[in-house]
């Protein structure tokens, strides 16, 4: 069945073994007290650390269901509307921001889930933690669209990204992206189709992907939503 954040450009600090250049603008919100006693509360039980060794899926998630990952889950809202309807699938939901995996751990808390784990840290060291073919989507919806040129390397469609995707993507899998930013989504279908290890565009909104509030934002502020996606093919492009 199949359901139709990373390069930056500085260094992180205290990293100098993998090198990471970020693709996100780091803001940090303290939570309300209530929120905060929730993240404490479930923090550990409901969460995947960005470092590790590979990672078992069924192990994690106690089944071999397909896994989906949300990279960049802003507040959370994709994560909490997607658990309770798609219980034949496992969602992990990474993003750099508290208040959004909060958000998530307090949504697994009252409608009791167990298909859902939120990891708060970069996708980029995440995905190391994944084993190849693991994966059966990645999503990627209203990434930092860092317009300016001299940003644009910072962006998560880029070619070494993508690489380490379809790396972890199984064949016949499916990388999601939506975005108000037409420039964008122009160049990530140039960016993708290089690799050769997806198939060819297709442009279609499913179903369940709900309108966020910052896409909201973009249809307030006149700009129009697209939705593509790349089916992961047989081929395998390897890094020379």
């Amino acid at each position: 069945m199949r359901l139709i954040g990373v390069t930056v450009c500085a260094v992180l600090r205290g990293d100098s073994e993998n090198r990471l250049v970020r693709t996100f603008r780091p803001r940090r919100r303290k939570l309300g007290p209530e929120l905060s006693k929730v993240y404490e509360r479930l923090k550990d039980d409901w969460s995947i650390a960005e470092h590790g060794p590979k990672l078992d899926l069924s192990e994690v998630f106690g089944n071999g269901n397909s896994v989906c990952l949300e990279i960049g889950c802003g507040r959370g809202d994709l994560a909490v509307s997607f658990g309770p309807t798609h219980l034949d699938f496992n969602l992990i939901a990474i993003d750099i921001h508290t208040r959004g995996t909060a958000n998530i751990l307090q949504g697994i808390e009252k409608q009791s889930l167990t298909n859902t784990r939120v990891v708060e840290g970069d996708v980029l060291v995440l995905l190391k933690r994944f084993a190849d073919a693991s994966l059966t989507e990645v999503w990627v919806f209203f990434p930092d669209p860092w317009p300016k040129p001299r940003e644009q390397r910072r962006r998560l469609i880029r070619p070494d990204v993508v690489l380490e995707l379809a790396r972890v993507l199984k064949v016949g899998g499916v990388l999601r992206l939506a975005t108000d930013i037409e420039d964008y989504w122009r160049k990530s279908i140039t960016v993708v189709a290089a690799n050769e290890s997806f198939d060819d565009p297709e442009f279609s909104r499913p179903d369940w992907r709900i309108e966020t509030v910052f896409e909201r934002r973009g249809i307030n502020e006149g700009r129009q939503s697209v939705d593509i996606y790349w089916v992961r093919n047989s081929e395998q492009k390897l890094l020379s």
